[in-house]
Order: C-alpha cells, then sequence, then structure tokens
C-alpha cells in the first residue's frame, strides 16, 4: 500500500473518553507507514493523589466506530489474570465496550490502514467482517509467543518495538505489495469524502464492477458501496468532532445525502445514536438544534 493515502483519511474512534481508562495512539515506522494507521493501547487510569486505581466509580462506556479499518489486539484481564490475542475484521456497526471499575482491562492494538492488513494475513479478508476471532487461528507465531513478550514488556515502547519487530519480518516473507487497483480505488474514494459512483469509478479504471468488488473485498474486506459509506460517515463525524456543523441541511447536500433526515438517518446506522449525542460526548456541541 502506499503512506501517501494517510493524510487523505484519518478516521475518527470513539474510544479515549472514559474518565477511568487512559486511551493513546502511537505512529509506526517508516516501513510500516504504509500498512499500519497507528499502535494504540487503553488501560487503567494511574492512581490520582495516592487514591485507589481508577478512582472514578460505577461502569464507564466507550464506543469503537466503524472506520474501515481492522485490529489486532493483545488483551490482558487485570481481574481474572487472563490474556487473550484477537483480530478484529471490518465492522459496519457501532459496539460499546464496558469499563467496570473492579474489572480492569488492559489493551494494546495495532490499527491497519484499509487495505494494509492483508499483507500481514495472507489470505483474503472478507470472511472475517463483522467478526472478532483468536489470532491463534490466523497467525499462531503471532498468537503465542511474541503475545506474551508484548505483554511482559515493561513499557509501551517496548511494546510498541516487539509488534514491529514481528510485522517487519513478517512483511519480508510476504511476497505481494498492495494491490495497485485498490491504491487506485482507496484514492478516489478518500478525495471524494465517499461520494464516487460504483459505476464511474471500475470504468475509470477499466475493469468491471464485479472484478472491482471481488478484489475491493479482498484488500479491504467489504464491498466498495460499504466502504464509502464508512467514510462518508467518518467525514462527518470529523465535522460533529471539530464543532464545525451549524447547519444540516447544507451538511448533507454537501456530502451526497438525499436530505437532512437521510444523513441522521445514516449517520445513526453507524454511530449507534443521533449527532446531537455524539456532539455533546465530542464536548463541542453546536447549534445542532434541527437534528
Amino acid at each position: 500500500m502506499d503512506a501517501r493515502l494517510h493524510p487523505l483519511f484519518s478516521p475518527v474512534q470513539g474510544n479515549g473518553r472514559a474518565s477511568n481508562y487512559v486511551y493513546r495512539e502511537m505512529t509506526p515506522s517508516p516501513a510500516l507507514r504504509p500498512y499500519v494507521a497507528c499502535y494504540w493501547i487503553s488501560e487503567p487510569a494511574p492512581p490520582v493523589h495516592g487514591g485507589p486505581l481508577n478512582s472514578s466509580s460505577g461502569t464507564s462506556v466507550d464506543r469503537v466506530l466503524p472506520d474501515g479499518c481492522t485490529d489486532i489486539i493483545v488483551k490482558q484481564d487485570l481481574y481474572r489474570d487472563h490474556c487473550a490475542a484477537i483480530y478484529c475484521g471490518i465492522f459496519d456497526h457501532a459496539f460499546t465496550i464496558k469499563y467496570v471499575e473492579q474489572q480492569p482491562v488492559r489493551s494494546f492494538g495495532v490499527r491497519f490502514f484499509p487495505g494494509g492488513a492483508c499483507r500481514f494475513m495472507g489470505i483474503p479478508l472478507n470472511g472475517f467482517a463483522n467478526q472478532a476471532l483468536p489470532l491463534e487461528l490466523l497467525l499462531p507465531d503471532l498468537g503465542s509467543g511474541v503475545r506474551e513478550r508484548i505483554l511482559q514488556a515493561a513499557s509501551v515502547t517496548e511494546q510498541v518495538r516487539e509488534m514491529e519487530s514481528y510485522l517487519l519480518a513478517r512483511l519480508r516473507k510476504q511476497e505481494r505489495d498492495g494491490d495497485s487497483l485498490v491504491q487506485n480505488l482507496l484514492h478516489r474514494i478518500f478525495i471524494s469524502g465517499g461520494q464516487e459512483n460504483v459505476q464511474s469509478m471500475a470504468a475509470s479504471e477499466a475493469v468491471s464492477t464485479r472484478q472491482m468488488n471481488r478484489k475491493f473485498s479482498q484488500w479491504i474486506g467489504t464491498s466498495p458501496k460499504k466502504f464509502m459509506e464508512i467514510v462518508r460517515f467518518q467525514s462527518v463525524l470529523r465535522e460533529i468532532k471539530a464543532g464545525r456543523i451549524t447547519d444540516w441541511r447544507t451538511a448533507a447536500l454537501e456530502r451526497g445525502f438525499y436530505d437532512q433526515a437521510h444523513l441522521i438517518r445514516e449517520f445513526k446506522r453507524f454511530y449507534g445514536d443521533t449527532p446531537v449525542i455524539a456532539a455533546q460526548e465530542y464536548r463541542c456541541m453546536s447549534d445542532l438544534s434541527n437534528s
């Protein structure tokens, strides 16, 4: 894949807002930048002023949103002293994660840029859509020894180093590189904000829509149409997070929706709630009274 695609698409996630958890993202090395969007961690917040771990009470909730990416996650249940590694395929709907104060969990993840995971998995990604599978079924070497070294690492920097070492070694073993057709399609989709036409994209690349769909599903994990819907949702979400939308009718028409109601309906499908709730959750409330 081509790292030059990254500035064209910076997906927004919904996690990182739970007060009793810390969420951080780290940039990959230049060699892995074409394939990896970021490394990330989610872990219980440290004690405040000598207080207990996770000083906030009760249960807090984060949203995980469709972003066109796929993830490898190494998760450690600190309450049950249990660890697991999973691969999450592309999701086309939101879901929530509950953080229970008495059951802390520490997670380390690799978020692959759209099209990036296929280089490492070595198999088509369309069979993993909307699924989270045990990693040892797909990458046995990562699901065992590397996972343990990541869990035993003394710092996040060391965790990233262990994962980078594994990914770079696997990169050298895999013969195929990113597919030029998929890269061209991604460029068109990102530039348009997800407003491209499937037939016109196929015609511009001199391929049939069937061939384009098959290739895209193999590398991205879903069809071009569904992926474009996710990209369009993400473009709206970025504007909401930045507090830049004040006129929803204009925003809907500029982004290729039929009308304001269509935009809100599609947004709820991917976010799990209305744009008003999204603005409140991102603490950048604009004049959204028309929602």
